[in-house]
């Protein structure tokens, strides 16, 4: 390609290399720069563009100490965004909106993602709507996501797995995941390998989930490896396929765990919880379920507020299981919500309110759980 742009002089080999899906993640700057500098007219870009766009970047707090852009993109999503970097210097982002309104997928992408960073750090410009602001973020996404922008799908495929903004539909983040799967995005084939593992959206399919998981492992994803791990030690602990061996799965579980895989502590939380190849432990289990939801795994959540509840591994703190039971329910977690939909019900640790009950309870009963279904009946709001 070098080769052909020296002796053609090709104005579009820019837009050949830098925009086409197949190269979008596997080039580098380093990459990138050398492709450039074979083009005159693309060469201005890098050295004036990009530095500029970076600036800007750093007006509006989006990198890290080392310089690095706190919002992953691609090389070629901060070219495609820098050519219409003017020299802005302050937080506006006014040029940005009008990029994104004028089906710029990357700027689209970015926003949504400049958006999210605020609500995970509870900051906006004026008094907060966190629904008014989810919406704006899924349909900037969407947008993205219409035009192919493999981080687009993914993150509203999270949306959309965690009841972000939008109604949870597994279904609908499992087609997702495929999407940004099929271009190489590796969170999205461990995305894609969790739905397949817990039948999320899609049928069952243990040899499924470990063939996307294997995808993601093969290109350098440790939550890729990690899955698998889990996967196969799941195998050994229920007697998938192989013999049941709860102690070597147990054994298994807490290394991942170790290792800060937040599955494998909610898993061996439970070992510790029932005794399940290994003593019981209260305390372990409960440090181990608090590891799990400090890495927001929402049903390591759920069961913190558990033990919380009934002291169990840890003093009872009812305002402390409410906090959790929350959490869990804000990931759109059916367990929390219907935990938080009880205590609402008959005002233990939160203020006796039906309607707030309700509402949790029919978050739970829409994803298919008898007891916030049968919780609904008894305050006569099902169906």
């Amino acid at each position: 390609m070098a080769r052909l742009a020296i002796d053609s002089h090709d104005p579009d080999i820019f837009t050949i290399i830098c925009f086409n899906d197949s190269f979008q993640l596997a080039l580098d700057h380093a990459a990138i720069k050398t492709l450039l500098r074979v083009c005159k007219r693309a060469r201005p870009l890098l050295s004036s563009k990009l530095p500029r766009f970076h600036n800007w970047c750093q007006s509006m707090e989006l990198l890290n100490p080392d310089g690095q852009l706190r919002i992953g993109l691609t090389p070629s999503d901060e070219i495609a965004i820098s050519l219409h970097c003017e020299g802005q210097q302050t937080a506006d982002r006014i040029w940005l909106d009008i990029q994104a309104d004028q089906g710029n997928a990357a700027a689209s992408y970015l926003l949504a993602r400049i958006l999210q960073s605020k609500v995970s750090r509870r900051q906006t410009d004026d008094s907060p709507d966190w629904d008014t602001i989810h919406q704006q973020i899924t349909t900037l996404l969407q947008t993205a996501a219409d035009n192919n922008h493999p981080m687009a799908q993914f993150h509203l495929a999270e949306c959309y797995y965690q009841c972000l903004g939008v109604d949870q539909d597994h279904a609908r983040a499992a087609e997702l995941y495929r999407q940004a799967a099929i271009q190489g995005y590796p969170r999205a084939q461990v995305g894609l390998g969790r739905c397949f593992e817990g039948g999320e959206g899609v049928d069952q399919g243990f040899d499924s989930a470990i063939e996307w998981y294997s995808k993601a492992a093969d290109q350098g994803s440790e939550d890729g490896r990690l899955h698998i791990v889990y996967l196969m030690a799941v195998c050994v602990f229920q007697g998938f396929g192989t013999t049941e061996d709860e102690k070597k799965a147990a054994g298994i579980f807490e290394q991942l765990a170790n290792d800060g895989h937040s599955d494998s502590q909610l898993r061996i939380g439970g070992c510790y919880y029932w005794g399940r190849g290994v003593l019981v432990d209260s305390q372990k289990s409960f440090e181990w379920y608090s590891k799990s939801a400090d890495r927001g795994n929402s049903y390591g959540q759920w069961w913190v507020g558990v033990c919380y509840s009934n002291g169990y591994g840890t003093a009872k703190d009812v305002a402390k299981a409410v906090e959790w039971y929350r959490r869990s329910a804000e990931q759109g977690n059916r367990y929390g919500q219907c935990w938080i939909g009880f205590r609402s019900e008959m005002g233990y640790g939160v203020p006796e309110n039906v309607d707030t009950a309700a509402f949790w309870y029919r978050k739970s009963a829409n994803q298919g759980y008898d007891w916030a279904m049968d919780s609904l009946k008894d305050i006569d709001q099902w169906p």
